[in-house]
């Protein structure tokens, strides 16, 4: 049987079904509607082309959500993809009704090959983003399109990059919106989700949102093995993503991390 790592590694995410119980799962819905002001009688057509409430660094900023940071069952799969000493890089967003982005990568360094996110001869490239969805894709009609192996350094992840790039390009040539590049030969998987379902994917890893029908809430939170990378990471969203806000854990939030060998150091 393949292991949760063998199948990161390979594939570049996994998927953990029910992370979340029925009663988390609503209460942290719940905290979603008061901070947002939203709930499902907001939900409107023009959600599902690029509207909708996000909060960056949501997470580490909203003490409400920091129970998720130190989630046992979450922590587990965490541990198990990127190693025991896996530490929390802060990279979080809270959503509410947020539809379709297009095909990208979270990382710092999103080009294929280019950058030091694809440097991996000091240490290996180990950053996950974290994706919590807490409604049906029956409800929103929400799913996570990933293109399996993207995240690696062959022949297959530039062949995937480059399709996205061109198909990306001539939408932007015939100046159409809103859509996702046709990808012709690339094997896409869509990641239908149930409420608290969990997905844990490569930074590195090409994906993409979709046109949402209904209302649509998902929780943000990102780890990474505490090396370089990790560390370029942060600071990437502190100092280069100035329009974001990220700021500093909080020094409440920083203490609980560091009880739990959660903190991650800038140098």
């Amino acid at each position: 049987m393949t292991s949760l790592k063998d199948q990161f590694d390979r594939d570049g995410y996994v998927v953990v079904r029910q992370l979340l119980s029925a009663e988390e799962t609503d209460a942290y819905r719940g905290l979603l509607r008061r901070h947002s002001g939203l709930d499902d009688s907001d939900f409107s057509k023009r959600f599902a082309r690029s509207g909708g409430w996000s909060k960056p660094d949501g997470v580490t900023s909203t003490p409400d959500f920091w129970p998720l940071i130190f989630n046992q069952g979450l922590l587990e799969v965490v541990r198990e993809t990127l190693g025991p000493e896996a530490r929390y890089t802060q990279h979080s967003d809270l959503h509410v009704h947020v539809g379709s982005v297009g095909w990208h990568r979270d990382s710092a360094h999103r080009a294929f090959g280019e950058g030091p996110d694809w440097d991996e001869s000091r240490a290996p490239y180990l950053i996950a983003r974290v994706a919590i969805y807490l409604q049906s894709h029956a409800e929103s009609g929400s799913a996570l399109g990933v293109i399996p192996g993207s995240h690696r350094q062959d022949e297959s992840s530039r062949r995937a990059a480059g399709e996205v790039e061109r198909g990306a390009k001539l939408l932007r040539t015939l100046r159409i919106k809103e859509q996702l590049p046709p990808l012709l030969r690339t094997r896409r998987v869509w990641i239908k989700t149930d409420p608290g379902d969990c997905v844990v994917f490569n930074q590195r890893l090409l994906h993409t949102g979709n046109r949402i029908r209904g209302p649509k809430y998902a929780i943000f939170l990102s780890y990474g093995a505490p090396n370089e990378h990790a560390r370029n990471h942060r600071r990437y969203y502190l100092e280069d993503r100035q329009e974001l806000r990220y700021g500093d854990y909080p020094p409440e939030l920083a203490g609980r991390l560091r009880d739990a060998a959660l903190y991650l150091e800038t140098t």
